[in-house]
């Protein structure tokens, strides 16, 4: 009987785990600026890969974009205290553009001299 249990328990436990996953095709991504030194005023990303669609600014965000091929330049500025984020049509969720942050300025406009620890967080 315990070995009943385990498995049940087992298999209810890996179906809640995999619940959250989607399957591959195409969706929308949002993307977060992930910063050290908390809310920013602006930033200077860039995302490659295939795939890769219209971007749309979340919440009072400002977005800017250049788009040529697989690579999609994009400026974001915050018009608020909030967080620099925006949404990417992907041709497949399960797979994140790669992602660069070239330059980002704090809220008084002031380019950051370094870019450690600053990434981009993708979540469906």
């Amino acid at each position: 009987m315990k070995l009943y249990r385990l498995v049940a328990f087992s298999c209810l436990s890996l179906s809640v785990a995999c619940a959250d996953q989607s399957p591959p095709g195409p969706g929308i991504l949002t993307a977060t600026l992930k910063s050290p030194n908390g809310a920013e005023g602006a930033a200077l990303v860039v995302l490659m890969g295939p795939g890769i669609g219209e971007v749309t600014p979340v919440g009072s965000n400002q977005l800017y974009s250049n788009s040529s091929l697989d690579e999609v330049r994009i400026v974001l500025i915050n018009q608020n205290d909030g967080t620099l984020a925006f949404r990417v049509e992907v041709a497949d969720t399960t797979i994140e553009p790669t992602a660069i942050v070239e330059e980002v300025a704090n809220p008084h406009n002031q380019i950051r001299s370094t870019l450690d620890g600053y990434q981009l967080e993708f979540r469906r």
